[in-house]
């Protein structure tokens, strides 16, 4: 392995590693060179990642991506640009490139880091998302209004990137991307590391407020112990559940926990599903247990789907899976929603994703693959 790729393997394991910047198996790193780009494989996590999560591609080829025509339709256009992009694969051909392949090697600067920080997620997924941005950042940074990942987010940051260079004389090393996250692209590693200290340092010099406390309490209920009973989908499914000072201040009633009830991001809806059960607290266990039962029956019958996140007044969040990994999983990417919510309120509130922005990542099968390979 190369020294350029060493780096890319200690950079990825920097951020990766920091549950702050990316939680399971979000975000992704790059470098290039003028005639391959290395970038993270779909579903890997960075925070072990060696050389061998890597996918290697021809620029020459990608660069036919940028020109192609594409169906109207948008699951037949990312089903035919994921054919593309498998094409352009150099090696190892069984591992899928990231999805924002294109994204990466549309920015000219030799690496980037892609992460989705909670804090700037705070900013990001916020009401005042794009005023807060140009008010700290100003011509340091590129700003880009959410739009579906894949091919139309590629597009339409190459179409920002173009009229911020052309208006600045630049290229921005800084791309904010609302209701999903940063991109940090720089020509070193350690140009990397200080780009995201400064802009780290920029939005926490605006946080008013303490995070409530976050330290975990394990919870025993009768919703871990009977978990089948609740729903025969849930049968062979696993339960694990906590409470902390910050999952009581949203759990106090149905109104505080409106603040956390959907999702921010994509990796939400990965990880987490879209939409997040709420249930007063009962008299009783037998009375929980029905109540939640008749919730869960709803829910299920209004989104087709079964909640992964159970959250419970006075008591707790449940995340729910196919196995304690990922049901743990599940529970660190809820905590952080709740973690961001609370941080918006210094840039005018929560900004949830809409009806439509979900809809497109539910049924889009890139996401299902990561969900899949993030399982194993």
């Amino acid at each position: 392995m190369n020294t350029d790729l060493q780096e890319l393997v200690r950079i990825s394991r920097l951020f990766g590693s920091d549950p702050s910047f990316v939680i399971a198996g979000g975000g992704n790193t790059s470098y290039k060179n003028e005639e391959m780009i290395w970038i993270k494989a779909s579903g890997i996590s960075l925070a072990t990642i060696d050389e061998k999560g890597f996918v290697s591609l021809s620029r020459e080829k990608l660069k036919d991506i940028s020109q192609k025509k594409y169906s109207a339709d948008p699951l037949l256009r990312e089903s035919e640009v994921k054919a593309d992009l498998h094409d352009a694969i150099v090696s190892p051909k069984e591992l899928r490139p990231s999805v924002e392949t294109s994204l990466h090697d549309l920015i000219s600067y030799r690496y980037v880091v892609h992460t989705h920080p909670t804090k700037v997620n705070a900013v990001m997924c916020s009401n005042l998302a794009e005023t807060s941005c140009r008010e700290m950042f100003d011509d340091k940074a590129l700003f880009v209004p959410y739009a579906d990942p894949g091919y139309i987010l590629f597009k339409v940051v190459a179409e920002a990137i173009r009229k911020f260079t052309e208006s600045h004389g630049y290229e921005p090393q800084l791309i904010f991307l609302e209701n999903h996250g940063v991109f940090v692209g720089a020509n070193s590693t350690e140009e990397i590391e200080s780009i995201y200290a400064e802009l780290m340092a920029t939005i926490e010099a605006k946080l008013r407020q303490q995070l409530p406390g976050t330290a975990r309490s394990d919870l025993k209920s009768v919703i871990i112990d009977r978990l089948a009973g609740l729903h025969p989908g849930y049968t062979g499914f696993s339960a694990i559940g906590f409470r902390s000072e910050l999952t009581d201040r949203f759990l106090a009633s149905e109104e505080s926990f409106s603040k956390a009830n959907k999702s921010f991001t994509p990796d939400d809806i990965v990880y987490c599903k879209a939409h997040y059960l709420y249930v007063p607290a009962g008299k009783n266990d037998a009375e929980l247990f029905a109540v939640t039962s008749e919730k869960i029956g709803a829910y299920s019958a209004r989104y087709g789907y079964l909640p992964k996140v159970i959250a419970v007044q006075h008591q707790g969040v449940f995340g729910i899976e196919e196995s304690l990994k990922s049901a743990s999983n599940v529970l660190d990417v809820y905590e952080n929603i709740l973690k961001i919510s609370f941080y918006t309120e210094n840039f005018g509130g929560p900004k949830f994703m809409n009806d439509e922005q979900i809809a497109f990542i539910d049924n889009w099968e890139v996401e299902n693959y990561r969900r899949k390979i993030g399982k194993s």
